[in-house]
């Protein structure tokens, strides 16, 4: 007869607690909480931090995560900007309950988190004037496309969309942003990612 690795079903226990952790984010700690499933999970990830240090904040930004993860781009995004209102959005529900669950640990009230295809669930009256998203390197050609399309028809005049993604998806950002805004820069290229922006001129 079979017995089942009971080290295993112990170490399950302990995995399905929540993982606990403190980082800081351009200098100033946050405290997260999250869990196996969501996107890097015990720290945050390097795409993101680089992000971070290369997003022109303004206090009076609103803006939108899309694909927030657990939420650190919408978190910095609000303590950052402290007079504007910012939106975490999330396809996956999970994720959306730790952004959540973050933004009240964190005391961050100008942060609001929603489950949403895209911008499909979105309020179509939101106007953004900053969106950030850590791009998947998995997400289909014709998704990639409706998420900047979206973006565009949500952002304000002026407003400004950065990304990062791995290095060998460079190229293609320039190209779609190319497409749907008529501009693309490259802001900063490292080893691994590239953080490309957009402006919505008219």
């Amino acid at each position: 007869m079979h017995h089942h690795n009971s080290e295993l079903f112990a170490k399950a226990v302990q995995w399905r607690e929540n993982i606990v952790f403190s980082q800081e984010v351009l200098g100033k700690t946050f405290h997260f909480n999250s869990t196996w499933g969501i996107f890097s999970p015990e720290k945050l990830d390097d795409g993101s931090l680089m992000l971070l240090d290369h997003i022109d904040f303004r206090s009076d930004d609103n803006s939108i995560d899309l694909g927030c993860g657990y939420g650190v781009l919408g978190m910095t995004a609000a303590r950052e900007c402290p007079q504007g209102q910012h939106l975490l959005i999330d396809k996956d529900f999970v994720a959306v309950e730790y952004a959540k669950l973050n933004c009240q640990n964190n005391q961050l009230h100008n942060a609001t988190v929603m489950l949403s295809n895209g911008f499909y669930h979105v309020d179509k009256t939101y106007k953004f004037s900053l969106v950030m998203s850590n791009l998947p390197a998995k997400a289909s050609k014709e998704q990639h496309y409706l998420y900047l399309i979206d973006a565009y028809q949500a952002m304000e005049i002026g407003a400004r969309f950065y990304v990062v993604t791995i290095n060998g998806l460079r190229d293609f950002m320039k190209r779609s942003f190319g497409e749907v805004f008529g501009n693309a820069t490259k802001v900063k290229q490292g080893k691994t990612y590239t953080i490309t922006m957009a402006v919505k001129e008219n």
